[in-house]
């Protein structure tokens, strides 16, 4: 019985020496060292490879934002070069229009004074009740479509009496010089006589003459005095 109870007690001292609870030996020691800089290494990776990700998105953001400012200025340059350009014909154009202005001034005789701007007090000629008066806007010698009709009407008389010599006298409201006037009489009587030629008048039929502001059909200085003189009349010779 003693020997069994010894047995026990040096057993039991065996297993309290050798610790109950095994130490970790070196060896694995070293492994969990080891995979904790496995683990701090894959973390470092992740940290860079999301700084990079990062980064480049940044990239792209500025990149973006470059090119939508470069986009801008294009556009910017490109409206401003077309407002530009728009105003640059704009202004030769008006160039253009002063120039043909003048040279149609200087291409026009003007008539002889004794004729047209010492208008005599008797008129020798007769106006033709039977034919409108062509009415012009400010300025203008141009045929519109509601000359071109009155026109029309005055042609039809003229067919029906074509051994009628007719005078075109040309004529402009007060505003203006002298000069000027007489040379606009000249072109809205010129108008005139073009568009008869072109339905089928007989140009040697016509005469023409400018009285520019000598001869106003109606007193006054206002636009409805001026509107009735702007005007070519047919008159008999």
């Amino acid at each position: 019985m003693k020997k069994l109870y010894y047995m026990i007690v040096l057993v039991s001292l065996s297993v309290f020496l050798t610790g109950g609870c095994p130490t970790p030996t070196p060896k694995v020691a070293e492994e969990k060292v080891a995979e904790e800089i496995v683990a701090e290494k894959k973390a470092a990776e992740v940290r860079v490879a999301e700084q990079k990700v990062a980064e480049k998105k940044a990239a792209e953001v500025k990149v973006a934002e470059q090119k939508a400012a470069e986009e801008l200025n294009a556009e910017e340059e490109q409206n401003a070069a077309v407002i530009a350009l728009e105003q640059k014909q704009a202004l030769e154009k008006e160039k253009n229009e002063i120039a043909v202005e003048q040279d149609a001034d200087k291409s026009v005789e003007s008539p002889k004074p004794v004729t047209i701007i010492s208008a005599p007090e008797e008129e020798t000629d007769i106006a033709i009740n039977e034919m409108e008066m062509i009415y012009f806007d400010y300025d203008k010698s141009a045929i519109t479509p509601a000359v071109a009709k009155m026109i029309q009407n005055n042609f039809e008389w003229i067919l029906e009496n074509r051994d009628v010599q007719v005078q075109l006298e040309g004529h402009c409201d007060e505003r203006g010089t002298n000069e000027y006037n007489l040379a606009l009489g000249e072109r809205r009587a010129k108008a005139v006589f073009d568009h008869l030629v072109s339905l089928g008048a007989n140009p040697s039929q016509f005469t023409m003459v400018s009285f520019g502001e000598e001869r106003p059909a109606v007193s006054g200085s206002n636009e409805v005095a001026w509107a009735k003189n702007r005007r070519v009349d047919f008159t008999r010779l």
